[in-house]
Formats: C-alpha cells, sequence, structure tokens
C-alpha cells in the first residue's frame, strides 16, 4: 500500500494536469515471441489478405500467428541489429517487401518477398556507412502514398537525406550536407500542402518540387534527444504543432506552433522515461489523433534516466477548451510493470477485421500484440 501511494504522488507531483484512468478501451495482450527484437511492423506478407506481423527475424503468419524465419539478423551489444521494419512494395510485384535499417551494421536495406513470404528474403543494399537510429515512410513527393524512407542517421556528418523508390531501385534525395540529430519527423508545418521535414534543431521547408528544389532551414527550436516528431494541429487554432518524446529521458510533450516562428512547450507526461516509439490514430473514434507509446526496455542497457523502472504501454487522448483552447491530456494504462515495453515501432491496423485499431510492439523483452475489444470503430 506504502509504494502504491509514493507512485500515484508521483504520478500526479510530476504530471499534475495530465489525467491517469484505466484504459477505458480494452485490450487484450497476446504474446508472439519471447525473444528479444527493437522493431516490427504489420503487412500481408503471404497475399491471403489478412495483415501478417514482421519483427527481426521472423513473420507471423494471421490469424495463429506461425512463425516463419526469413532472414539471419547479427546480435550486437545486447541489440539485435534491426531498428525499423518498413512494408514497401519495392520491385512492384504486388508483393511487400521489407526495408529495414541497422545501427552496429551501418547499412540501410531492402528484403525481398521471394512471394508468398515462404523461403529466405534476398538482401538489396540501399546505403552504407553511418548508423541508424530508425527510420519511417512518408510521403515526401506529395503524390499522397506514404512511400519514401526517411531515416534518422546517429552520425551527425551524415547528410540528412530521403528514398525514393524508382524502377524497382532507390534514389537518394540530400536535404542538407548534415543530419540534425536524434529524432526525425515529417508533416505540413507551415500549411502550404507540402510535406515539412522536422529535426529536434529546427525544420526544412520543402521546395515546390522536393525532388529537385532546395529546402529551406527553419532554426525555430533548439530540443533535446528524441523519438519521433509528429505534425498535428492539437489546439485547433489552425496552425500544425509537434507531438514528440524524449527518447532517452523523460517526458512526452507538444510544441504549440504560436506564429511568427515561435514555439511553446507543453508537457503531457513526464512520470516515466524512454518513450521512443509515438504512434499517432484515433483508437476511440471521436475524430481526432490519440497518442500510442510506451517504455522501451533497456535501450541503453540500463545507462539512461529511470531505465530500471518498470515497463508500460499507454494511449493518450486530449480535448480542447473551445474558449481558451486550453488543451487537458488523460493517459490510458493498457498494461504496466510486466514484461511490455514500447520498442522502436509501434504499428497499428485492424487486424482482427472488427473495424477498431489493434497494435503490436517489440523490444528486448518479446513482440507482442493488443488486441481492441472495444466496439468503438477507429477512425484513421
Amino acid at each position: 500500500m506504502r509504494w502504491t501511494l509514493f507512485f500515484i504522488l508521483l504520478v500526479l507531483c510530476s504530471a499534475a494536469w495530465t489525467l491517469v484512468r484505466p484504459p477505458e478501451i480494452p485490450f487484450q495482450k497476446h504474446t508472439l515471441d519471447l525473444g528479444a527484437n527493437e522493431s516490427c511492423a504489420i503487412a500481408d506478407v503471404n497475399g491471403d489478405g489478412r495483415p501478417d506481423i514482421v519483427s527481426g527475424e521472423n513473420w507471423y503468419e494471421a490469424p495463429k500467428w506461425v512463425k516463419h524465419r526469413f532472414r539471419e539478423i547479427p546480435f550486437s551489444n545486447n541489440y539485435v541489429d534491426d531498428f525499423s521494419n518498413l512494408p514497401l512494395d519495392v520491385n512492384g510485384d504486388g508483393a511487400p517487401d521489407i526495408v529495414s535499417c541497422s545501427w552496429f551494421s551501418r547499412k540501410l536495406i531492402w528484403l525481398e518477398n521471394p512471394g508468398r513470404g515462404r523461403g529466405a528474403w534476398k538482401e538489396h543494399v540501399i546505403e552504407m556507412g553511418s548508423p541508424i537510429e530508425f527510420a519511417f515512410l512518408v510521403d515526401l513527393d506529395n503524390d499522397g502514398a506514404a512511400r519514401e524512407v526517411l531515416p534518422q542517421f546517429g552520425d551527425v556528418k551524415a547528410p540528412l537525406a530521403w528514398y525514393e523508390v524508382k524502377n524497382g531501385a532507390f534514389v537518394r534525395h540530400v536535404i542538407h550536407s548534415q543530419s540534425g540529430g536524434h529524432g526525425i519527423g515529417a508533416g505540413d508545418v507551415n500549411g502550404d500542402g507540402r510535406t515539412d521535414v522536422l529535426t529536434p534543431k529546427g525544420w526544412f521547408q520543402a521546395p515546390e518540387n522536393p525532388l529537385a528544389g532546395t529546402w529551406t532551414w527553419k532554426p525555430e527550436f533548439d530540443l533535446e534527444s528524441l523519438g519521433f516528431l509528429h505534425v498535428l494541429d492539437v489546439n485547433g487554432d489552425g496552425r500544425n504543432d509537434i507531438v514528440t518524446s524524449k527518447a532517452h529521458d523523460y517526458g512526452i510533450f507538444w510544441l504549440e506552433q504560436v506564429g511568427d516562428g515561435t514555439w511553446k512547450r507543453h508537457m503531457i507526461d513526464d512520470s516515466w522515461s524512454q518513450a521512443h516509439a509515438l504512434t499517432l490514430a484515433d483508437l476511440n473514434g471521436d475524430g481526432k489523433k490519440d497518442l500510442i507509446t510506451g517504455k522501451r526496455y533497456m535501450a541503453h542497457n540500463g545507462r539512461d534516466p529511470g531505465e530500471r523502472e518498470p515497463l508500460g504501454v499507454y494511449w493518450y487522448e486530449y480535448s480542447v477548451d473551445s474558449g481558451t483552447r486550453r488543451v487537458e491530456w488523460t493517459r490510458h494504462v493498457i498494461d504496466y510493470s510486466s514484461r511490455t515495453g514500447g520498442g522502436m515501432q509501434i504499428p497499428v491496423a485492424d487486424l482482427d477485421w472488427d473495424g477498431d485499431f489493434d497494435f503490436a510492439v517489440a523490444g528486448k523483452s518479446g513482440l507482442y500484440l493488443f488486441e481492441n475489444l472495444s466496439r468503438v470503430k477507429g477512425g484513421s
């Protein structure tokens, strides 16, 4: 009882205006694999119409999640050297391939689906030379499809670049000669209809032609080591804001775009650390994006602040006062103090075809599926 009371007081003191409630949306946790991984993806690997899960050296066939080995990955310094899994049909054969990046092997690759996912997948090197923290798929050519790869290079001397799929291969487009630090994101910051690129040190305004034009640097903020930077109009004032987290410290927060190049930080929750992966999806069907995240397990082998504290998986919803535009966030605890954390990716999809969003998480403590048991239909 004493420790429970201490935890409640700690939450109230460190995140006083973020409400903490039970999940309200019921989730059932399924343990798919207790082996270590860092990332995962959702895609219909075998073409049977059911979304499968890809993580590390294996893919897991729906609906019974039968494990199939499809590649070998080096194990370095307590890490499975696979920090993103991005489903993308690179060669145009109709089957999803997987784009993967590594830190220790210092390479960006794609793995060719042999068809129906069976057998070994051929590895194709996109680029080598720099460690990569993570990568994700975005729409950088503004054609409405998120098919471009945006990696976050760990070496600041590496160029900030994105990769376009063209004729079954990748073409690199350099935004700047140096990457922007730990953390990266994409979205329309200034409302011109183009996808800009965000870093912890500022953002790059996209040119009219992102394939050939010059990206304009906007050094409007200077932040810590972050994870994903998501663009979202949080308070409904017509200006897009930023939702992000300290990837290796305490703090999930949003940056309000005040105007004239100024931003104001608002803390969402600083009661736990290591929120490396953030995903936005409308879980409760209210038309607003919710935030799904979790504590990454042993991100730096115990050296980060709070790294040995209990794991947790959470979702956050927010409400906006129509008069003052004050934003209030509510944290819902999905899973706490078990083996399950947030890892490097949290893919979201309707895995059981019941109209709501489920999600998967992978990390050093295993691969897990959270099945949404509510009758609420998810949004986009």
